[in-house]
């Protein structure tokens, strides 16, 4: 194009180009929004259904222990896991479950041991057995749930994203801290 040339030719081709720029931007805009709403949507239901599962392992495990509490009689790690297992029904948050399942874990552990050598073990075995086949299932679906929490965390803070998850008030998922517990299972 020359200096001397016009860019548009009249004023009414000046404002049609701009009104259609700006019509294309606005729906660029929205586009863009509703593919981060879809977007983001997904990634929060899959991870949420990996929670769920979490949830069920977990609420089997304390189910067990529940029992095995019901079972034992009087002692000191007895009376412990009692009032943690009442601890674990209340727990709510992450944080809460986690301190929760970890302090279980630790007087789980000493009351097996105490157990070992009482000539009731073998009823209170299976509970045991039980707790540690849904704490196996617990680490497989533990970690596809950290992931899939992990991956949308990330994504929900990235741009354009972020402008669509604060307009929604989409809130971070949890992560919990008893998966290194888990792996440290024989």
């Amino acid at each position: 194009m020359s200096a001397k040339q016009k860019m548009f030719p009249n004023l009414r081709s000046a404002v049609i180009s701009i009104a259609v720029v700006a019509l294309l931007l606005t729906f660029a805009v929205f586009a863009i929004d509703r593919n981060n709403v879809n977007r983001l949507g997904g990634y929060h239901k899959s991870a949420l259904a990996e929670l769920q599962k979490v949830e069920a392992h977990l609420s089997l495990r304390l189910g067990y222990a529940t029992t095995l509490s019901s079972l034992l009689g009087q002692g000191e790690n007895a009376s412990k896991l009692a009032s943690l297992v009442a601890l674990a029904g209340q727990a709510r948050s992450a944080g809460e479950i986690s301190e929760t399942y970890l302090a279980m874990d630790a007087v789980l552990a000493l009351l097996q041991k105490e157990l070992f050598a009482d000539a009731a073990y073998r009823t209170y075995a299976p509970y045991f057995e039980k707790m540690y086949e849904e704490e196996l299932l617990l680490t497989e679906v533990l970690l596809s749930y950290h992931a899939k929490a992990d991956y949308y965390n990330r994504q929900k803070h990235a741009f354009p994203a972020v402008l669509t998850a604060n307009r929604m008030e989409m809130k971070d998922l949890p992560l919990f801290a008893f998966s290194a517990a888990l792996k440290g299972r024989p």
